[in-house]
């Protein structure tokens, strides 16, 4: 590439979460984990349902905007 700057090609954004937030979300989402038995495979759903509670927003409702 020019000038020598290369692109990393699997690069991850940023998170816009501040760290205390993120915390928050990752104790909730364990927690949740652990009352649904521990069982792997739905850590996505954990999270998700872990920002929604701490946002405050009905479930299906985060990252959707009113049309």
């Amino acid at each position: 590439m020019k000038n020598g700057t290369r692109k990393r090609a699997n690069s991850v954004p940023a998170s816009r979460e501040s760290p205390d937030l993120r915390g928050e979300i990752e104790k909730r989402a364990y927690e949740i984990w652990l009352n649904e038995g521990g069982a792997h495979g739905c850590d996505l759903d954990h999270w998700f349902r872990a920002e929604r509670e701490i946002a405050g927003l009905p479930p299906g409702r985060l990252g959707k905007t009113s049309a």
